[in-house]
């Protein structure tokens, strides 16, 4: 638990940076979600809005508060900028906060951090292209592993910490593969695999089974809800918009300006199809592959069921004791 001055002031002091740290990181995460994907650099070039193509000065660009001074548009050409910006800023804001109370200012709150900035990041590229980049997974399970061996991890021990690695990955490989056999579609993408893998690495082998039972919960409640609101049935994903515009902007939208670079939207077919597998894990063998309309991918879920297990996992055993032994 974190340890907070007494005094009034230096303690709001440390709160609103760590706050604006996080905010920071989120804004930094914003970058990863639009560039990752298309395999751009996420430090070159500078943000611009690719409407019109002016770079964003240094006080548009601060976390939260440009969007709202700016009232989400660009200084320059006024196109709209997405809600998703400061809403993804305000979560690494609150993982920052959340952090430092359960750890304080210690290594086990940066590592905590990281591995939900991460989380974050995935949730959200998964929910525009229904893709996991291997970019990311694959260094999640690599540090939950060493945070692990490290103590700094939510994994009980390095043991629980490989072990649920290695059941994250082998379990649902062969999910994955024997329901695309049986079924003659895809059951589980290989990027929800190692997804899988990295939450074992740092949640512990214990965690598995409860990430997933909520994430298969949640996932199946939004499907039902689709359903009921008669956005459940199935077909070819609606258009998708400019490469150029920002996560969630309709297809009919003029272009946005974004201020983590000019590829917030997801890729195009051609574009998620191209490069080996080991570059996108979620990238279609079979090119013809379009998600059905209005679903949702896995990994959000995924991430909202490792998050409630990462912060309340203890409160939701006491509700539910059938989850005690994976504590």
């Amino acid at each position: 638990m974190s340890t907070l001055p007494p005094d009034p002031l230096l303690r709001a002091a440390v709160l609103a940076w760590v706050f604006a740290v996080g905010a920071v990181i989120g804004s930094f995460l914003n970058v990863v979600i639009a560039r990752v994907p298309v395999g751009e650099s996420i430090v070159h070039p500078p943000s611009r809005c690719p409407a019109c193509g002016a770079g964003i000065r240094w006080f548009d660009n601060i976390p939260i508060v440009s969007w709202l001074l700016l009232r989400a548009r660009c200084r320059r050409c006024a196109a709209p900028i997405s809600w998703r910006y400061p809403a993804v800023e305000l979560l690494g804001a609150l993982a920052a906060l959340i952090a430092f109370q359960r750890h304080g200012l210690t290594f086990a709150a940066a590592a905590e951090l990281a591995f939900v900035a991460a989380l974050v990041a995935l949730a959200f590229i998964d929910l525009d292209t229904w893709l996991l980049p291997h970019a990311i997974t694959w260094p999640v399970l690599g540090t939950g592993l060493a945070a692990s061996a490290l103590g700094v991890a939510a994994a009980p021990s390095l043991r629980s910490s490989a072990l649920g690695a290695a059941l994250g990955f082998a379990a649902f490989a062969l999910v994955s593969i024997v329901g695309e056999r049986v079924l003659r579609k895809e059951a589980l993408g290989f990027g929800d695999v190692w997804l899988l893998a990295g939450l074992g690495a740092w949640l512990g082998a214990g965690a598995l089974i409860p990430v997933v039972l909520f994430a298969s919960t949640q996932g199946a409640l939004v499907g039902l809800a689709q359903i009921a609101a008669g956005k459940g049935q199935p077909g070819p994903a609606a258009e998708e918009p400019e490469a150029s515009d920002p996560p969630g902007t309709p297809p009919d939208a003029p272009a946005a300006p974004v201020r983590d670079g000019p590829a917030a939207s997801p890729p195009s077919e051609e574009v998620a199809s191209q490069g080996p597998a080991s570059e996108h894990d979620g990238a279609r063998e079979d090119d013809d592959w379009v998600p059905p309309r209005h679903a949702v991918p896995f990994g959000p879920f995924l991430v909202l069921g490792a998050l409630e297990w990462l912060y309340g996992a203890h409160a939701l055993a006491s509700l539910v004791p059938g989850l005690r032994p994976f504590l």
